[in-house]
């Protein structure tokens, strides 16, 4: 890896904390240039609705719907949103995705007497992922460390003007997204009382809601979509050709 970084003219980070937590960048910071991660808005299509219709009945009929999407590993510390939704009342909370801690998860589940309140639906198709998207009320990315290094599912949110839940993790990008884009409220790594307040504030004030998923939304126009991402990139070839 040093070998590499040593060869290189220029390196691309993808956010100023993860550069600045990075030891293996340290000797390099003078080469690194933050560019963020960026999705193609076409790409990511409105939902059928036939996949509308499988969301609407996972979501059942709850007065407010809470989304996660993420492998069930580790480091997504979905833990932590059973626990602060075991605070809330007449809400749903889908954890979507696979993984190994899937039994520790539906036991905590059991255990919590959320089996009516919280569902692990396993794997979705892209097109039930999006009709889920775009039916929830909030995103929840609880990560607990800087394995989570970016977090691209926060800028699946901006495409459908969803807010997000987001952990300020040390070190990590997806904190400075959320304060890019202005479209959601951080809390700290594995604390569910202080998620738990933040889910109760968004639902409680639906026109937060709409105007953080409207900042969300002019942030993947404007910085965070292909286009202005994949200018950047390109601006940087072009002063890397031009330097050789």
């Amino acid at each position: 890896e040093q070998r590499l970084l040593a060869a290189s003219q220029a390196v691309i980070v993808t956010s100023p904390p993860y550069l600045d937590a990075s030891a293996a960048l340290a000797s390099w910071r003078e080469r690194c240039h933050v560019i963020p991660l960026g999705l193609d808005p076409s790409r990511v299509a409105d939902p059928e609705p036939a996949a509308v219709a499988r969301a609407e009945a996972l979501w059942g009929d709850a007065d407010f719907r809470v989304l996660a999407i993420g492998r069930l590993t580790y480091y997504k510390g979905h833990d932590v949103l059973i626990r602060a939704a075991a605070e809330l009342e007449l809400c749903r909370t889908l954890i979507v995705g696979t993984g190994e801690r899937r039994q520790r998860l539906e036991a905590l589940i059991q255990s919590l007497g959320l089996a009516g309140c919280v569902r692990l639906p396993g794997f979705q198709p892209d097109s039930d992922l999006h009709a889920l998207l775009s039916s929830c009320d909030v995103l929840c990315l609880t990560s607990l460390d800087r394995a989570e290094a970016f977090g691209v599912v926060l800028l699946e949110a901006m495409r459908f003007g969803k807010p997000v839940i987001v952990s300020d993790i040390p070190g990590s990008g997806t904190g400075w997204v959320v304060r890019q884009a202005g479209h959601g409220l951080l809390v700290p790594p594995n604390d569910p009382a202080k998620l738990a307040a933040a889910l109760r504030k968004l639902r409680h004030d639906p026109a937060r809601r709409q105007s953080l998923g409207a900042a969300g939304a002019a942030a993947l126009r404007e910085r965070f979509g292909i286009g202005p991402v994949a200018e950047t990139v390109a601006g940087l070839y072009r002063f890397i050709t031009n330097q050789a």
